[in-house]
């Protein structure tokens, strides 16, 4: 591909439409951050009294509002929609602003939104035909990451570069050419690249943010400015169709891919190429019974591997109730582990999903529909639907659990929603944001160190 001249980058950067979404906290009064920052930017700010509200944003009009991700205390600045030329001024300003007025942590996070001039013809391809591989395949994450570092991991922001095809056990060798619909990519909202928004017309990028992210503003606008040439690139058809380099990058990916594939053929190859992982089933490892009931579980064990990242462990069917069971096992970046038991288990920049855990440590994961019981130990994971039983520990955590049971230890993080039992104890540093009314079982603050404070209710609460 030619090199872009100074020309082509102001033709491809003044066609972006951006939007931003800032976290951050003041010790000002919401009505007079609004002011404030109304007065230096020169438009409307709207202090929104719900959480998350639908209240519409647009060029003119942004919205100030709680963000319980950080407690009570944080506050959310939405901007509408800004060209290009419009909206790089407006985000130094902002940027300023927060650093004169306010403060970040590493709860903060910095998003934006970027979409195009309808209007252009230079932009060929709507954003909501984006080939989302050549996408994925393309995107120098290294790039935003040396940037932002901090922020790799980011249960809010995992990474991207994540490919499996949709078939299970298919072997792809010497790829000449590509087909997208034979792979799956990530598409849920807590990646660096929230691609559920491209049929609004529009793509979010969660990559950056962090503490002190607004001392950075010739970092972030860097970052930026790379995605909007990146992303022009791909729908200008400058980058047409996909190069040498894309068919390298999934090739290797597919050659670690097919290992696995390959080991699935029979157990005895799998136990020779994954000599790390044991099989059982019902807790024996006996070769004939488990090649029995090999059928029964290996679609379940190649996903653990594959789109779990299990590297090692023990693996256990248990046929009298068909649940399975991991144990000892070590599990890195995965895309979904799901309806398992987990068992004293060193699990790091996953999703857990309807699992039921014991004497585990996770970090940075989320954790959604789970059940914690006995010693185990999160940091900083999001936890939502899920039950904390009191000998489980939750380190500077994000829980959003409504109606389920809060009992365990809590250091920090934020409590956003669950029935606190009488038996949890909380540290002065976790803040909890909603507070139990007088006809709800239990306390309205639980047996602990925290200092009663007064919590200001919001209309909307749906995470």
């Amino acid at each position: 591909m030619e090199s872009r001249n100074h020309f082509d980058e102001v033709q491809a950067l003044s066609s972006a439409i951006l939007g931003f979404e800032l976290e951050f906290f003041s010790s000002m009064m919401k009505g007079r951050m609004a002011e404030s920052i109304s007065k230096l930017v020169g438009k409307k700010v709207v202090v929104s009294d719900s959480y998350h509200s639908g209240m519409t944003v647009d060029r003119d009009t942004f919205k100030l509002e709680a963000d319980y991700s950080g407690g009570s205390d944080m506050v959310e600045l939405v901007t509408g929609p800004m060209p290009y030329e419009e909206a790089i001024p407006v985000l130094y300003k902002l940027l300023a602003w927060i650093s004169e007025h306010g403060y970040t942590n590493d709860r903060c996070a910095f998003q934006f939104s970027l979409s195009f001039d309808q209007m252009r013809k230079d932009v060929k391809t709507p954003i909501q035909h984006l080939d989302k591989l050549k996408f994925v395949l393309g995107i120098d994450e290294g790039l935003i990451y040396e940037n932002f570092g901090s922020r790799y991991g980011s249960v809010y922001a995992k990474s991207i570069k994540r490919i499996v095809p949709r078939n299970r056990f298919m072997i792809l060798d010497n790829i000449q050419s590509i087909d997208p619909r034979m792979f799956k990519l990530p598409n849920e909202k807590y990646y660096g690249v929230n691609f559920t928004k491209l049929n609004d017309g529009y793509l979010e990028f969660r990559y950056l943010g962090g503490r002190d992210y607004e001392k950075k503003p010739s970092q972030i606008v860097k970052v930026i400015n790379y995605s909007i040439l990146f992303l022009y690139d791909i729908l200008s058809g400058r980058t047409s169709g996909y190069d040498t380099k894309d068919l390298e990058v999934l090739q290797k990916m597919m050659d670690q891919y097919k290992k696995v594939v390959r080991s699935f053929s029979n157990p005895d190859l799998f136990f020779s190429n994954f000599p790390d992982i044991h099989v059982m089933v019902d807790l024996k490892g006996w070769d004939e019974n488990i090649k029995s009931y090999w059928s029964s579980i290996r679609e379940k064990l190649f996903d653990l591997i594959v789109e779990g990242g299990l590297k090692s462990g023990y693996f256990n069917y248990d046929t009298s109730i068909g649940k399975f069971q991991l144990k000892d096992a070590r599990l890195r970046d995965s895309m979904n582990v799901n309806d398992v038991d987990i068992v004293n288990c060193d699990i790091k920049r996953g999703q857990l999903v309807n699992c039921r855990i014991y004497f585990s440590e996770i970090k940075s994961c989320e954790v959604d529909e789970c059940e914690l019981f006995n010693e185990n130990r999160l940091i900083k994971c999001r936890i939502k639907n899920t039950s904390v039983e009191y000998t489980s520990e939750c380190d500077d955590c994000y829980i959003d659990s409504k109606g389920k049971k809060i009992a365990g230890k809590f250091v920090g993080g934020v409590i956003r929603n669950g029935n606190i039992a009488e038996s949890a104890s909380i540290s002065k540093e976790t803040k909890i944001v909603i507070v139990k009314s007088k006809n709800e079982n239990g306390p309205a603050l639980p047996n602990s160190n925290l200092e009663p404070v007064k919590v200001q209710r919001f209309n909307n609460l749906n995470f």
